[in-house]
């Protein structure tokens, strides 16, 4: 018995060894268009057959998120003047219960958006409106950033949608 323990045990530490050592630590966001030409970001691969934009994010970086297609900045695009964060309209999608909806409600707040929050358990339109808005995703929370579509908590996708909404 022994030694089938020391086997399993050394290819346990043989496969933790081939894993990359940039997996950890670091995580993938996708960035897509849905049938209705709404952006959605999400930390899970798109439906088969949509192009989505992949954006590697790794855990207390100040560097922005590198992407596979960057877009150069047109020198009129720092100098415009950004609008306010509490002029940036956000719906979170979310349930009473939800440990992930009271960080990114907190969040939210911290960032001092005009946050609306809709409770899919006591509002059934609601609801109806996340599973449209989600592709028909029924996890909490969904935040809806003037158009850009991001399903569960990711404070690095909320910033990164805000801050493109600022710049409008």
């Amino acid at each position: 018995m022994e030694d089938w323990f020391k086997r399993v045990f050394v290819f346990f530490l043989f496969i933790l060894f081939l894993l990359p050592p940039s997996s950890i630590g670091s995580a993938e966001i996708y960035k897509w268009k849905d049938k209705d030409g709404k952006v959605i970001f999400s930390d899970t691969p798109p439906p088969l057959g949509v192009d989505a934009e992949t954006r590697e994010l790794k855990e207390e970086s100040s560097e922005e998120p590198k992407t596979k297609a960057s877009v150069p900045r047109l020198k009129s695009e720092s100098i415009r003047e950004k609008r306010p964060y509490n002029d940036i309209r956000v719906i979170m999608y979310m349930t009473s219960w939800c440990p992930y909806c009271s960080k990114a409600r907190s969040y939210l707040r911290s960032l001092g958006v005009n946050l609306i929050e809709r409770d899919i358990e006591k509002d059934k339109s609601s609801r109806e409106e996340m599973l449209t808005k989600s592709g028909g995703s029924r996890g909490v929370p969904v935040v809806d950033i003037e158009g850009i579509i991001i399903r569960g908590f990711n404070a690095d996708a909320f910033k990164a949608a805000i801050e493109e909404r600022r710049g409008k």
